[in-house]
């Protein structure tokens, strides 16, 4: 992607809402399967030679990596277990195998193995990076276990595999915007459950993000709280990123407005204590614009519907949100956003059709658009769904796919930079580039570009 361009205003303060610490990603539909071509089939046959008993083997990715070699990469298991390779994720479980390969173009029935790994317990597994020197999958579990990311690293020239191993990945849990006087752009911190790490946005330069050094990052990690437990058997320490803001924000003349105490709050508390409680929709509302969750045996007598507060912002006089709900087990919801004004104490909800299933999950005003992170929050965790973009002026709304949970928002003049459970997300115009915190074979981490 091209370098970030440079800052053009000041950018609206951001608050990060609680969510769940790991959010799982949908598995898709399995494509059709097409006939094998001769050099697939020499792939294939490569792998059975390799492992006999892996008799269903299927072809999920191939790209050229030098002038006369392809990186291909196969997912294979025993006929009683077959693999249900989707797009652009698969089930890679203990009893699926995952082949990296290199295949000569001419003659294409040369092939080098590289590796034949089983997978994990539980893992969603997705292609993150495949490149000339290295292949990254990640891997996400039920209900909201982030798995790690396992690394391959090979030398094309010998074709021979150099290293592999497995990484806990970064979530970006915040982001930071810098004072209108400081150079450079915003600062993003994340966690691998173990430690925290301060990443900066570049606008105008190359690499456009790079990892700070301790003396650089310390000012940014300590605006950020964490707490330790101790989990499992063999007592692991695991650091959790704790919500954003410890106070409501308060808002409005004097300062006077604020939300009512509480996770989920449900009001704004004004001046002297008076409650303006959050609107809920009616089952009529809900039955009009979710008629699918309707034939999910949602019926009046036993549906629960309880909106409340997700993220904010505070615009001067308004503040800003996001409507959050429990999607599951009878509870359900209305997406959709807005802000109370406390010109005439009135709440002004907008309510598109492409929010309708969802909660927000992060939320950035901007004086053209408004910015949202949107996730299902059910039973099962929180399962991402993308990014929405609501046009201010024209009220139109464009969505943008993510496979990632979205934390916050931040801007790099025109391009829109994202926090996410993956790492960091950029938004320029109608492209979408999705960076990572890897990890070397020597161990020193880097900001890399998930590339296929």
């Amino acid at each position: 992607m091209p370098a970030l361009a440079s800052p053009s205003r000041r950018r609206a303060p951001l608050r990060i809402p609680t969510l769940p610490r790991a959010l799982c990603l949908l598995l898709f539909s399995t494509p059709p399967l097409l006939p094998a071509t001769p050099a697939d089939s020499a792939v294939l046959n490569v792998v059975r030679r390799a492992d006999p008993t892996l008799a269903d083997r299927r072809i999920l990715y191939r790209a050229r990596v030098s002038a006369n070699l392809d990186l291909v990469i196969v997912l294979a298991s025993p006929a009683n277990w077959p693999p249900t390779p989707g797009a652009p994720q698969f089930v890679w479980s203990q009893r699926h195998k995952l082949g990296l390969l290199l295949q000569q173009s001419a003659p294409a029935n040369k092939v080098y193995l590289l590796a034949l790994d089983p997978g994990l317990p539980d893992c969603a597994a997705r292609i993150e990076r495949a490149t000339s020197t290295d292949t990254v999958i990640s891997c996400a579990g039920e209900k909201g276990y982030q798995g790690p990311n396992r690394k391959f690293i090979y030398d094309i020239r010998a074709k021979a595999l150099i290293a592999r191993f497995d990484y806990r990945p970064f979530a970006m849990m915040r982001v930071f915007a810098r004072s209108p006087a400081a150079s450079g752009g915003p600062v993003f911190v994340g966690s691998d459950t173990k430690r925290l790490v301060a990443v900066e946005a570049r606008p105008g330069k190359s690499p456009p993000f790079q990892i700070l050094g301790a003396a650089e990052a310390a000012p940014w990690l300590a605006r950020v709280k964490t707490s330790r437990e101790t989990v499992g058997m063999d007592g692991s320490q695991i650091l959790y990123v704790l919500p954003a803001n410890s106070t409501p924000p308060r808002f409005g003349p004097s300062r006077a407005f604020t939300l009512a105490a509480g996770n989920q709050p449900h009001s704004i508390l004004g001046p002297r204590g008076k409650q303006y409680p959050l609107p809920q929709s009616s089952f009529d509302d809900f039955a009009q614009a979710r008629p699918a969750r309707v034939n999910d045996n949602y019926v009046r007598a036993s549906t629960i519907i309880d909106e409340y507060f997700g993220p904010t912002q505070p615009d001067g006089g308004r503040l800003w949100f996001g409507k959050a709900f429990y999607d599951g087990e009878g509870n359900t919801g209305v997406g959709g956003f807005g802000y109370f004004d406390t010109a005439d104490l009135q709440y002004h909800l907008i309510a598109p059709p492409e929010l309708a299933a969802f909660s927000v999950s992060a939320l950035r005003v901007a004086p053209d658009a408004v910015w949202l992170g949107i996730f299902q929050f059910g039973e099962y965790g929180g399962s991402p769904a993308g990014v929405l973009r609501y046009d201010r002026h024209t009220q139109s709304v464009r969505k943008y796919e993510l496979p990632d949970a979205v934390y916050g928002f931040a801007g790099a003049g025109d391009a829109t930079l994202l926090a996410t459970s993956f790492g960091i997300a950029v938004i320029d115009g109608d492209r979408i580039y999705r960076y990572f915190i890897d990890r070397t074979g020597d161990g020193r981490l880097r900001v890399a570009e998930a590339a296929r």
